[in-house]
């Protein structure tokens, strides 16, 4: 499965509590090549950490660990879970007993370092972290014969294919004939009407895949009449970040769409980085400012963020208090784990309880306090320590 696929009652199912260990591995991947040997040797590695700490972990039962060693942690199986014809820049594995492997595939515009995590519940915010880095977006492409809806990020665009879509309209009487014109003849009475009929019936299904994925842009790509007409029709209106007038769209490749789509997608970011830098200005001025990962981690915590600003290579970690409210930063540890597992041996006490992915926990809570996120290129805010915050008070 691919992060666009994430919706939140498959995030909540995810981060349901589960007798421990719930496992996590976050594993780097190729995007140009299907599953590679490079990969594959990642992969058994990270398996064999986990293996050995399930052996040192004392608060896992027997049975467990003859499981999860035996049925579950197992590079082969974990393979067949990946889809080849989808490579991208890292996956994340879920594993526990009793439960069949899950594997995430993920878009990251930054360098993705290899995970184990042991905890009572699946780890999202990898998943959570990743989704929104890359720029999430809707792409509807308006046709008369069939509108087409597209998840995009930065680097892929991928077909939706549930509420409704691809949307064809409803299948003529004799008398009528399907929107769109008539070979040789001036279009029928009645063919703008039933234009509207059917763009109000794809703008019906475009508010359950709205729902589904709040708060992405819309682009719109259409010929100029019917990008009019649904204009006239949509109650979506306010989502729409930017058209493209094109028509035929509707039989192009992803791929195709994708690098047509581009220009668009970069002007619009553009205008979220200026408007958010105007924002953290007016927020500052009004006392609702919030910068730097100590202060900004605290706002969150108390979701008193509106909306949160992070540059995209921001790489944090720290300990953070029994309450969750206070971030203690240290200086980024080395990973440990590749590109071969190192002998077990006790942290140095400086280490000891240091959470090395805080901004992905840092995404993860302002998601789930409905705050607005947005990922800016690095040095945009050298003086707030790579994060800052506009405060709802």
């Amino acid at each position: 499965m691919h992060t666009s696929e994430l919706t939140p009652e498959i995030r909540a199912a995810l981060s349901e509590e589960r007798p421990y260990p719930a496992i996590t591995l976050v594993v780097p991947t190729e995007p140009d090549f299907p599953f590679s040997e490079k990969n594959r040797i990642i992969l058994r590695d990270l398996v064999i950490e986990a293996k050995r700490r399930l052996a040192d972990d004392p608060d896992v039962g027997r049975d467990t660990k003859l499981e999860l060693r035996n049925h579950v942690l197992d590079p082969s199986l974990i393979e067949r879970e990946v889809d080849p014809y989808q490579p991208d820049d890292a996956m994340v594995v879920y594993l526990a007993a009793n439960e069949p492997v899950q594997v995430w595939q993920m878009t990251s515009l930054t360098a993705v370092e290899p995970r184990v995590e042991f905890a009572t519940s699946f780890l999202t915010r990898y998943l959570v972290g990743a989704e929104q880095r890359s720029r999430p977006f809707l792409a509807l492409v308006l046709d008369q014969e069939k509108c087409r809806l597209y998840h995009g990020s930065v680097r892929r665009l991928l077909e939706v294919e549930h509420h409704g879509f691809p949307c064809a309209p409803a299948a003529p009487s004799p008398e009528d004939a399907l929107p769109g014109a008539i070979p040789h003849a001036a279009p029928y009475e009645g063919h703008e009407e039933r234009v509207q009929q059917y763009l109000r019936r794809v703008d019906k299904r475009l508010g359950d895949a709205l729902g589904e994925h709040a708060g992405l842009p819309l682009f719109v790509v259409g010929g100029d009449k019917i990008l009019a007409a649904f204009r006239d029709v949509t109650a979506h209106g306010g989502h729409i970040a930017g058209t493209l007038p094109l028509t035929g769209m509707d039989k192009d490749r992803p791929q195709e769409l994708m690098k047509r789509l581009e220009p668009v997608l970069a002007e619009f970011h553009e205008r979220q980085v200026a408007e958010a830098l105007s924002q953290l200005g007016e927020a500052q001025g009004l006392g609702k400012y919030a910068g730097g990962p100590a202060e900004v981690w605290t706002a969150v915590a108390d979701k008193r963020v509106q909306r949160l600003i992070v540059e995209e290579g921001l790489v944090l970690a720290g300990r953070i208090t029994g309450d969750g409210r206070v971030l203690d930063l240290v200086e980024v540890p080395a990973p440990v784990t590749l590109p071969e597992p190192k002998p077990f041996v006790e942290p140095p006490a400086h280490a000891m309880g240091v959470s090395t992915d805080i901004v992905e926990q840092l995404v993860d809570r302002a998601i789930a306090a409905d705050t607005q996120v947005l990922f800016v290129p690095d040095g945009t805010l050298a003086g707030a320590g790579g994060v800052a915050a506009v405060l709802r008070y």
